[in-house]
């Protein structure tokens, strides 16, 4: 065989191979049967809130580069939501066309399902030229300022995991988050504990207890401020060689890993949880993922007032 000696070759190649994940798993691989039974199972009952109104969810999954395969567990979760406790109702659609602003008003909280990059730019943006790149920067924005203004007016954000990582080169979604993806310094397959830092908080009372442990891909965030939301639960870091884990940056010791926050009169819940497969079929964790989705859409309140963070 040939030696390859173009780097876009070797470049394209490699995009290829990440797409099929390295592994020979398929990213896009729907859960078998016993999964879908075990996530049905473990999906509450009954919603915590009484909806105020009917709701309607968009659970959008769109991700550029690295492909989480937990995406289709994540979707079938919340669609076992919507079906069990009637909370609201899900359209499940990675279609642009949701997000132009006549069509976005039409729901009441959209869900980033573990997406990832620039999930408003078509996968093949680089190699686009002329007016089709013009025409793709400028649906981008169009897009972007279509959700500013959603959130902003009083709708509902709900981020799963990777979801923090995309739209790396806008601003303005560090400011909607209230953070950014840096690295995993604990990678997918740790177990960890939990610290709920306020057990009586409304999106706390999932956990059974004050600590719980977990395993999953834990992140690490840049551009986090825990004076401007309220940290629902964070890494308990007692007993952790922090200094000799490779690739921790933060010198606070402040890991928090899921919150909830404003932006504008609209709200917002994040939670770093996601990406092993298990987590979606997680009793206490998807009950903690229905408070969320309800905070969003305005049925489940709770107090988004900042509270210092825990000694360890």
């Amino acid at each position: 065989m040939k030696k390859i000696r173009n780097t876009q070759t070797i470049t394209l190649i490699f995009l290829v191979l990440a797409g099929l994940g390295l592994s020979g798993l398929r990213v896009d691989a729907a859960p078998s049967a016993e999964e879908l039974k075990k996530i049905k199972a473990a999906t509450p009952k009954q919603s915590t809130a009484k909806p105020k109104k009917p709701r309607k969810v968009l659970v959008f999954s769109v991700a550029w580069g690295y492909k989480h395969t937990a995406i289709p567990y994540g979707k079938a979760a919340i669609t076992a939501m919507a079906e069990k406790t009637k909370a609201f109702e899900v359209t499940v659609s990675d279609d642009l066309s949701h997000f132009e602003s006549a069509n976005l008003n039409g729901y009441d909280a959209v869900v980033f399902n573990n997406t990832n990059n620039e999930i408003f730019l078509p996968a093949n943006f680089g190699s686009l030229q002329g007016a089709a790149r013009e025409q793709a920067i400028e649906k981008d924005k169009r897009l972007k300022k279509s959700l500013v203004d959603f959130l902003a007016g009083g709708k509902g954000l709900i981020v799963i995991h990777a979801g923090v990582a995309s739209f790396r080169q806008w601003p303005e979604y560090g400011k909607i988050i209230g953070a950014r993806f840096e690295n995993h310094p604990w990678n997918a397959g740790s177990t960890i504990t939990l610290k709920i830092e306020d057990s009586l908080h409304p999106l706390s009372l999932a956990f059974p207890t004050p600590r719980f442990k977990v395993t999953d891909e834990i992140y690490q965030f840049k551009e986090f401020d825990r004076r401007k939301l309220r940290v629902l639960f964070s890494i308990d870091t007692s007993g952790l060689d922090l200094k000799n884990k490779a690739g921790i940056r933060r010198t606070d010791g402040d890991f928090a890993l899921s919150w909830i926050k404003d932006y504008g009169r609209g709200r917002v819940f994040y939670s770093a949880l996601g990406h092993q497969h298990d987590i979606f079929w997680n009793k206490t964790i998807l009950q903690h993922y229905l408070d969320g989705i309800q905070y969003a859409l305005g049925d489940l309140p709770a107090t988004t007032e900042s509270i210092p963070a825990p000694k360890q």
